[in-house]
């Protein structure tokens, strides 16, 4: 790919995606820093997922109001009906913007860049980074003959929790259920009266990354993710991209490995991001024959009781579906919600039509 040009003004820009790209891959976590992002979004993570998932004809769109780049995304699917790419391992879609530019605004330019289109779709945007935009929001069409296009269709994907690091951990942890203090403090008991408490390692070296994805490879796979077919597994394209994607944020020593230890015998593991005051949670499994003994949350106090005494870390990402187990760690949630844009009148009601005919 040609070295970015930041001399247009104002436009949007289409080129073949390069996941090799120095000046893409500068260019883009410039933006995610400015626009205070998350570790999700750096191009070590976004880039990594393409590359390994995205297939061929891929291209980085990238917009530029005079020297400054406002806005870059990944735009995937056909001709007629393209969309900001994402894949299953990603927590939000390839789309990164200014936190000064307004969505519809900026996305309703991208789509006009692409003359074909019926519609853009922009699939999981975080209201933590944009506010879901008003639907009755109407730009202005080109000129005076053409209908006003139709606004933004919102659609809701998951809400998704956090945890603000603030305090210290002991109130954190005696503002927890009853139910989970009690049953935690019962099994730290019973392995130090067995002489076997639970070991951490935390795994942060380039050179360690690789055994530590094969571990928690190993040990997603023996359970029910197995049979979903989900799972982590050895050789396959998720374990090249989780073990790809942490050795690019080992480098600058933003990844880790959280693995539980039950003597020798890994029972825990945690795939984690940390930067700039951000800690994300992306994998997490655990030996499902001691289920009764709740490795992974054994393994997860450790980890909140360190996180709040480093000092570093402000706040946490489960970036997933709600679940109740989530509510037991945080009440804090948002939303992460679905964009569909069409390109006019005339195309909403084909699409319309289409899946009328469809359905």
């Amino acid at each position: 790919m040609a070295e970015i040009d930041l001399r247009v003004s104002g436009c949007w820009t289409l080129e073949r995606f390069e996941p090799g790209s120095a000046a893409a891959r500068d260019a883009w976590n410039a933006l995610v820093l400015r626009a205070q992002g998350s570790p999700v979004q750096r191009a070590e993570f976004v880039f990594t997922a393409a590359e390994v998932f995205g297939g061929a004809g891929l291209r980085l769109a990238c917009m530029r109001r005079g020297e400054r780049i406002a806005a870059m995304a990944i735009v995937a699917g056909t001709r007629l009906l393209p969309e900001v790419f994402v894949a299953s391992q990603m927590p939000l879609g390839a789309w990164v913007q200014s936190p000064d530019e307004a969505f519809p605004v900026i996305a309703r330019g991208l789509l006009a860049r692409l003359p074909m289109a019926l519609q853009l779709g922009v699939p999981q945007l975080d209201t933590r980074f944009v506010p879901k935009p008003d639907t009755r929001f109407m730009p202005k069409p080109d000129t005076r003959f053409m209908p006003k296009p139709p606004g933004c269709a919102l659609l809701p994907y998951i809400h998704t929790p956090w945890l603000a690091i603030d305090g210290g951990f002991d109130a954190y942890w005696q503002a927890r259920g009853r139910n989970l203090r009690g049953n935690l403090r019962k099994q730290r008991e019973r392995l130090a009266a067995q002489g076997q408490p639970l070991r951490v390692a935390v795994l942060r070296s380039p050179s360690e990354i690789a055994r530590g994805v094969a571990d928690y490879a190993a040990l997603e796979s023996l359970g029910w993710k197995a049979e979903a077919g989900t799972a982590v597994a050895p050789g396959q394209a998720q374990a090249r991209f989780y073990t790809a994607m942490l050795e690019r944020f080992a480098g600058f020593g933003a990844a880790e490995i959280w693995c539980g230890y039950i003597g020798s015998r890994l029972v825990a593991c945690e795939l984690c991001l940390r930067e700039r005051g951000e800690f994300v949670i992306l994998k997490t499994t655990y030996d499902e024959t001691l289920a009764p003994l709740s490795p992974a949350a054994l393994l997860r106090r450790e980890m909140f009781e360190r996180l709040f005494a480093d000092g570093d870390v402000h706040r946490v990402e489960f970036y997933g579906p709600l679940k109740e187990w989530h509510t037991r760690w945080s009440h804090e949630v948002r939303e992460l919600y679905h964009v569909n844009l069409p390109a006019g009148a005339p195309a909403a009601a084909l699409l319309a039509g289409l899946r009328r005919l469809r359905g």
